[in-house]
């Protein structure tokens, strides 16, 4: 009888992120502890937890910008601990990281396209439309021709998350996209990212901002020293919370 090799194995889900396993160590720190957690099609997951938990990392295994030590990292169907087959979620997943990475000489409409152009080598015509309408989706359309620095922070991280809409990603995932926000410029971009929710698309999100898990998020993951200590509903979560260290995380920071 012939059996499957561990990377030739198919999920036993059909979430579009599933982690198996996972283990992350950066020399002697071991930040992930045997992650298991899977995010299903549409749904909002939004890590939190302190500094230090494991959440970026986490994050940045589930797009690929990290490798796991061990075990198994499922993406849109792609075996990401196969390393051959890795490269398959390339462009079709977005990513927003806390800064903005524009490139100060382009555009808001050329910073949008150009991967699109560079990656997925589409003409033009083709790219500057879709351009357009991520911009749109985002509620720029009226800067596509102003450069970064003509605009508020809150209008490019919406230009960043108008780049990775324009890939036409399956899956979004954003890395604290509002900690390097004025207080005030916060609301923007977390009411984009609430409309797309409503639109279903399929996100992961690790943020401070309480008020964006509570209204938004499917699930609320609480993470702390590497482990996933607590998940659930936000009502749940945020109302009724079961660990010790739970409660004392979100009486920290619902009363700053």
């Amino acid at each position: 009888m012939i059996t499957k090799s561990p990377t030739e194995r198919t999920p036993a889900t059909t979430a579009q992120v599933a982690l198996s396993g996972v283990h992350k160590r950066f020399g002697e720190l071991e930040v992930l502890k045997g992650i298991d957690i899977e995010v299903g099609a549409g749904e909002v997951v939004v890590l939190i937890g302190a500094s230090g938990s494991g959440k970026s990392t986490l994050l940045r295994i589930m797009c690929d910008l990290e490798r796991a030590d061990r075990g198994e990292v499922w993406v849109n169907g792609v075996p990401l601990h196969d390393r051959k087959r890795a490269p398959e979620i390339f462009g079709h997943v977005g990513m927003v990281f806390q800064q903005f990475n524009l490139f100060p000489h382009h555009t808001a409409l050329g910073n949008v396209t150009l991967a699109l152009r560079k990656v997925r080598k589409t003409g033009r015509k083709e790219a500057d439309e879709r351009g357009r309408e991520a911009l749109a989706r985002v509620g720029l359309a009226e800067k596509a021709a102003a450069y970064p620095a003509q605009l508020s922070g809150g209008q490019q991280q919406r230009v960043a998350i108008a780049r990775a809409l324009a890939m036409d990603p399956a899956i979004m995932f954003f890395d604290e996209p509002t900690s390097a926000l004025d207080p005030e410029l916060v609301g923007e971009v977390t009411g984009v990212m609430r409309s797309l929710a409503d639109e279903g698309m399929t996100m992961v999100v690790v943020t401070h901002e309480m008020r964006f898990a509570r209204d938004t998020a499917d699930r609320v993951v609480f993470m702390d020293g590497g482990v996933v200590l607590e998940q659930g509903t936000p009502e749940r979560v945020f109302g009724s919370p079961t660990e010790a260290r739970t409660q004392q995380f979100l009486q920290r920071v619902l009363d700053t």
